[in-house]
Order: structure tokens, then C-alpha cells, then sequence
């Protein structure tokens, strides 16, 4: 598929960047660290082959290899946005904050699993309630859609007054409990951190986090990844982005407007007769 150059690089960026996002912010720590050795093999497989081999053979490749884990589709619901931040802070270490958890792991492998499990729950229930509002907004939109632009006015202690009829009920209780799941996420992963003593996030961070949380329209709010003083996310409904962008602006934290693509991975090329770039979307 051919796509006009800026254009198609400027995709590809968005959604390369907004993808990590929503990969950390919406899917298990857990299993992400769990996974580790199969993405280590795949990823050296990857560097001996693109020795030899194009591009799209090596990428072909990596799809097609031995990922011990499970592919399924996955997205934010309708009228969501995700709203990555950067606080300019500098960052943290992750090989060495992932070594911490591991040496942790190894010296109270009871407690550490229990902390895995529960951190584990947290992860699939922010993810079961996030599937059901986009089931939701596939079978009763106009509710949906009514419940989203009201409660992007509202905060979120304010929302369950909008439940006036059992379908809207229904999505305001899936948005209370997508946001009651990432604060037991935030709670577990501190546990882990101070178990593991990997260096704790600054009470800025913390009081940051609390404050977006309660802006109106804003529905999660956290930390991607293994955390670090470098990066903030927040999911807002609706038109409420601004109320984020605002604030954060007022703290020194600078919001990055990036937007989701759906386009998938893009191989580009650059024409040097008309410096355009040329894509193959996947």
C-alpha cells in the first residue's frame, strides 16, 4: 500500500509510541516479565537473521516465531484517550529495577507470589472491564455515548448519579470498576517496589498521579511500565483531555499528543528522486 511520506511516518511514530503505552498501562506486568526468555530468543534470532535477510523476511520471522504467549485483539473503548506525560524528571534504571524484583523473587518466593498473583487479578480485571465497555458500546451506543459525554463533565465520585436507566447503569459501573482495578495495580506495584527496594517513586509523582485522577473526565491515571520518574499516562473520556493537558502544564509536566493509528507496523522506504517514503502496512 502505497502513503504519502510525512504522512506515513508520522503514523507509524504515533502508533509505535501510543502502542507501548497502552501495552504497559492496560496488560499484566506480570506476564510481560514472565515472558522474557521467549522475547530474548525471539529478538536474537531477529539480530542474526537481519544479517542476511530483508526486512520484511526478518519481521515476517519474528511474527512467526516460538512466543509462548497468546495474541488477541485489544483496544481502548469508543470516546477514550490515552494521554501519555512527560514530567522531565530523568529516568530510572529498568534492567537494574527488574534485577531488584528478580533477587526478590529468589529470597521470599512466597510473599513475591503472592504479590504477583494479586498484581496479576488487578491487571486482567482493568482488562475485562475495558473488553466489556467496548462490548457495551457495540450493542447499546446511544447509552454509551450518553454516559461518556456526562461523566467527562463529571469527576468520577460524581458518575454513579448518572445511572438513571439499567443500560447506563451498566457502562458507569464498568468505568468505576476499569478505575478501581488500576488503583489496585498502583497499590501492588508499590508493594512490590518497597518489597524488591528498588528506588521509590518521589511524592510528586504520587500527589500528580492523585490530582489527574481527580479532574473531571479522567478515568485511569498511572505510571507505564516498570515505572521509573519519566513518565506519567492518563485516560480520559470524551472532550476532558484538555482539563489533563491544563494541569499538568501548570505542574511542569509536558503532555505528548500523540494519537493511536490503526494501520499496524509500516516498512518504509525513501524515494530519493522525491523524498517520499513509501509504506507496506501489515
Amino acid at each position: 500500500m502505497g502513503m504519502n511520506g510525512s504522512s506515513c511516518w508520522h503514523k507509524y511514530r504515533q502508533t509505535t509510541f501510543i502502542s507501548i503505552f497502552i501495552l504497559f498501562a492496560a496488560s499484566s506486568t506480570s506476564l510481560f516479565m514472565a515472558q522474557g526468555r521467549a522475547m530474548s530468543n525471539v529478538i536474537e534470532v531477529s539480530q542474526v537473521a537481519a544479517q542476511a535477510l530483508p526486512a520484511p523476511e526478518v519481521i515476517s520471522d519474528i511474527l512467526n516465531g516460538n512466543w509462548d504467549h497468546e495474541r488477541t485483539e485489544f483496544s481502548l473503548p469508543p470516546l477514550m484517550t490515552l494521554l501519555p506525560g512527560e514530567p522531565g524528571t530523568g529516568g530510572s534504571s529498568t534492567p537494574s529495577m527488574v534485577g531488584a524484583v528478580k533477587k526478590w523473587q529468589k529470597s521470599d518466593p512466597q510473599k513475591s507470589l503472592d504479590t504477583w498473583r494479586r498484581l496479576s487479578e488487578a491487571n486482567s480485571q482493568l482488562e475485562i472491564q475495558l473488553n466489556f465497555l467496548s462490548k457495551l458500546a457495540k450493542e447499546q451506543w446511544d447509552a454509551y455515548k450518553s454516559v461518556i459525554d456526562s461523566c467527562s463533565k463529571l469527576r468520577s465520585e460524581k458518575w454513579i448519579e448518572q445511572a438513571s436507566e439499567p443500560n447506563k447503569e451498566a457502562v458507569i459501573k464498568a468505568l468505576l470498576g476499569a478505575k478501581e482495578a488500576m488503583l489496585g495495580i498502583r497499590y501492588h506495584m508499590r508493594l512490590m517496589g518497597e518489597a524488591a527496594g528498588v528506588p521509590i517513586k518521589p511524592e510528586s509523582q504520587t500527589k500528580l498521579l492523585d490530582a489527574t485522577l481527580n479532574l473531571e473526565g479522567v478515568l485511569l491515571a498511572g505510571v507505564p511500565g516498570a515505572g521509573g520518574f519519566d513518565a506519567v499516562f492518563a485516560v480520559t473520556l470524551g472532550d476532558s483531555s484538555s482539563n489533563v493537558t491544563k494541569t499538568w502544564s501548570s505542574l511542569n509536566v509536558l503532555a505528548l499528543l500523540v494519537k493511536e493509528d490503526p494501520c499496524g507496523v509500516s516498512l518504509e522506504s525513501a524515494d530519493p528522486r522525491t523524498n517520499e517514503i513509501t509504506s507496506a502496512v501489515s
